[in-house]
């Protein structure tokens, strides 16, 4: 079994969940690297696009329009895997301009650098509205909460 998250890791790992979204939404280009490594992969599940690397996922956010919509990340459970894979499962909210809202998921391998946990691959997957006959991406059984996978995380 691997080593258990400490209480700090865990503040850390929420902490860097949480500025995604007000650093992507807020277009804060030199925070970046407070959320994502060098060597980040971003795969958008509904679309099959894959951002590779901070200059790409810079790239994107710099194309999209001012009224793109603001995330909220939420509902997050971080799991260890038996190598010592940490994990973070969390469901987000996008609000639209018009107020609308969309829904899905974020996963992500997240691994710790000199400085704090930074978020090395995200997986997003949209689950809410669905296109006529769009069916839900499959998701990998290592993502499930399990006992396995959700050991006691600290002391």
């Amino acid at each position: 079994m691997p080593l258990p998250l400490t209480p700090g890791d865990l503040a850390d790992i929420r902490q860097t969940l949480a500025l995604f979204a007000h650093v992507c939404d807020n277009r804060q280009e030199d925070a970046l690297g407070l959320v994502f490594t060098e060597d980040v992969v971003f795969t958008f599940a509904r679309s099959g696009r894959v951002l590779t690397g901070l200059g790409e996922v810079l790239a994107f956010l710099r194309h999209l329009p001012p009224e793109a919509a603001d995330h909220h990340t939420t509902d997050t459970v971080i799991m260890v895997g038996a190598d010592g894979t940490v994990r973070a499962l969390s469901r987000y909210l996008a609000v639209l301009p018009d107020g609308s809202v969309t829904n899905g998921e974020y996963e992500d391998v997240l691994v710790l650098v000199g400085d704090g946990w930074r978020i090395r691959s995200r997986r997003s997957i949209h689950r809410h509205p669905r296109a006529d006959g769009e069916v839900p991406s499959r998701r990998n059984p290592a993502w499930l909460p399990a006992t396995d996978r959700v050991p006691p995380l600290g002391v």
